[in-house]
């Protein structure tokens, strides 16, 4: 009876145990759970209704809303702009972060300042890098169209943001500036951990620059390329000051990606019910397009 107690004594000890560390981050838990949790299926209610201010009533209407976004002719159009906007900004911040970082790992002395100096545009408020960019694009008074003229590139001022030709490839390139540093400071950290020895036996087995980048670097960047591939498609999908302060969406929503879209639904046309609906719809786009990254990250992560 002793020996039955002693262990029913000791099962309770391990299970106490074992709970500790789960009560210990249980606050934050139910904290996180009620900042999150909440307004998701709070939005989930409103997107269910047909909640206009200028209507004091709230039906329930069920998927109308999703019904009425998906349906409406100018959904196809965002759509077609925020793809745009996302891969072309993801893979030309890839692109640029991936060269610095290779250009900066193999310098010496000046590793430190050309660290600090890239990372400056990223560390920039996005409001402050929104109005110091539409200042220097403008068309009569900005410094970039006063630089192509007295070059004699270009005999007139371009309208950078206010045509609907360069609009979007212009925050494209103001957006590129703005995020790249992150992907050179993630990378150049992917960079520094790769073992010199190997690519010291590269050089010795004759490889060049090209080679060493391609069959050394990449693939230990590989997996680091796939994390940061997830997080800058995330931000660059829900990337609202930059576009919102330079254009709002315009001109002719040639800029007005999903979440301008979402913006303008709720406090624009005050219709409460669809700008709900459309940031869930936004929201299960950014799992699909995520999730081709993150099964990717697993199976590197497993083998």
């Amino acid at each position: 009876m002793m020996m039955i107690q002693k262990a029913s004594l000791r099962r309770r000890k391990s299970i106490f145990r074992t709970s500790i560390p789960y009560l210990y981050v249980l606050p934050s838990i139910i904290v996180m759970g009620c900042l999150l949790a909440y307004p998701m299926f709070y939005n989930l209610y409103v997107s269910l209704h047909r909640w206009q201010l200028a209507r004091p009533d709230k039906p329930f209407i069920g998927f109308d809303n999703f019904k009425a976004v998906l349906t409406d002719e100018i959904f196809m159009k965002v759509m077609t702009t925020t793809v745009i906007w996302t891969v072309a900004g993801v893979l030309l911040q890839m692109l640029l972060g991936l060269f610095a970082s290779l250009y900066v790992d193999e310098r010496r002395r000046s590793k430190g300042v050309l660290r600090s100096l890239l990372l400056l545009p990223w560390v920039l408020p996005g409001v402050v890098t929104a109005l110091m960019w539409s200042w220097m694009l403008q068309s009569d008074m900005g410094i970039l169209n006063y630089i192509l003229q007295s070059l004699h590139i270009t005999d007139h001022p371009i309208s950078w943001l206010g045509s609907t030709t360069h609009a979007m490839w212009t925050l494209v390139f103001v957006n590129t500036w703005k995020a790249f540093p992150f992907w050179f400071l993630m990378l150049l950290a992917g960079l520094q951990d790769i073992p010199n020895d190997q690519v010291e036996a590269a050089r010795i087995d004759g490889a060049r620059w090209l080679g060493i980048v391609r069959y050394v670097k990449i693939p230990h960047l590989t997996p680091i390329i796939g994390a940061t591939g997830v997080i800058t498609t995330i931000w660059t999908l829900n990337y609202f000051d930059l576009i919102w302060v330079t254009t709002k969406g315009g001109p002719m929503d040639t800029t007005s990606t999903l979440p301008i879209y979402t913006y303008r639904l709720a406090f624009e046309f005050f219709d409460f019910g669809k700008s709900s609906a459309m940031a869930i719809v936004s929201l299960v786009l950014i799992g699909i397009i995520c999730s081709p990254y993150l099964r990717a990250m697993l199976k590197s992560i497993k083998e």
